[in-house]
């Protein structure tokens, strides 16, 4: 005789054994998200911009951060993860638990890096800067820096943006890139030199471009702010009577790798940039001047100084004429070089 099966408690016991196999699937992906490893190594991860979910959850994955890419890529899902992900660079450790990876994403800052850059830097000094922080790729950078079509992209009739990488700190991230850096430098710089840059130099018969040109060469002629204006005026009267400006950081300008010594040969090699061989000013600035040197170039010390040279005491010694200029070019350079030439072959002999 055939048993009678009893279906409520059949059907009972099936609802407890599909009861249990959700319990035990909710307690292994609870164990899941919240299992991981207390201290792994520290990475610091870049999030791009515009990065789905599934690029987000495969960058973690290729740099061991999360173990259960699947369960990840789901929990950001149902969190919005595509709305809340910020695109910054963060601080992971390797093989911590997906819900410590999720609130880092969500709610840690991005890691910023502040980065000076000084006052007479050039373009491919700024680089060097940028790049030794992994902040740029050299390359790109100088490529879009110095390139003509940026320049115009900012209203700029120069060659390339260089001097116009205003020198100041900032605070960059990672996933800024080349573009974002240059554009927040330029406009650093036009917000800094304000509206009536233009108009204020072309009430003294020069243009924006002028000016900035002028600047950056007395940002390297001299560090010192009370000799800035006497620079400019040196430089002003000398075009005025269109002679050379005759700046030797314009020549180390054209001398690509310079290592330290110009020669005679150097200062008679023609270049658009060697202002002993252009009775102008050069197409363009040469490095990045700060604002008193822009001031000075603007409004320069009414003289009628035409020469200078350093003097023994790291300033500089102004002259009205040639012969000025001569005597104290033998008194502040040559004599101190041959006492210097004296001085080693006294020592080399013997003598002190």
């Amino acid at each position: 005789m055939a048993r009678k099966v009893n279906r409520p408690n059949l059907l009972i016991s099936t609802l407890f054994t599909l009861l249990g196999f959700a319990f035990m699937g909710l307690a292994v992906t609870v164990y899941m998200l919240y299992q991981g490893a207390p201290e792994g190594e520290f990475k610091e991860i870049l999030i791009q911009r515009g990065s789905s979910i599934a690029q987000v959850t495969q960058t973690l994955q290729e740099n061991s951060i999360i173990t259960h890419p699947l369960l990840f890529k789901g929990l950001l899902r149902v969190t919005k993860g595509e709305k809340r992900v910020r695109a910054g660079e963060f601080r992971f450790h390797s093989g911590m638990s997906a819900m410590d990876a999720l609130k880092v994403l969500y709610f840690n800052e991005p890691i910023i890096h502040q980065v000076t850059i000084p006052e007479g830097y050039s373009i491919r000094q700024i680089a060097e800067v940028l790049s030794a922080i992994k902040l740029i790729n050299n390359d790109t950078f100088l490529e879009k820096a110095l390139s003509a079509s940026y320049a115009k992209k900012y209203n700029f009739e120069a060659p390339s943006l260089e001097g116009y990488l205003f020198p100041d700190t900032y605070t960059f991230s990672r996933v800024d890139r080349e573009d974002k850096i240059i554009d927040q430098m330029v406009q650093n710089f036009i917000k800094k030199t304000g509206s009536s840059l233009r108009e204020n130099a072309q009430k003294i018969g020069m243009t924006l471009e002028n000016i900035v040109t002028l600047a950056s060469i007395i940002e390297k002629e001299t560090a010192n702010p009370d000799e800035r204006p006497l620079v400019s005026s040196v430089f002003h009267n000398r075009l005025k009577k269109g002679m050379r400006l005759q700046s030797d950081p314009t020549t180390i300008y054209a001398i690509p790798n310079f290592k330290g010594n110009i020669t005679k040969a150097d200062l008679l090699r023609y270049h658009p940039y060697n202002t002993y061989t252009i009775p102008a000013l050069p197409p363009g600035p040469i490095a990045s001047p700060g604002l008193a040197a822009i001031n000075a170039a603007l409004a320069p010390a009414q003289t009628d100084y035409l020469f200078f040279v350093a003097g023994t005491q790291g300033s500089h010694i102004f002259s009205k004429t040639y012969g000025q200029h001569s005597r104290q070019v033998t008194a502040n350079q040559v004599a101190p070089r041959k006492g210097k030439t004296l001085g080693k072959v006294q020592k080399k002999n013997g003598k002190n």
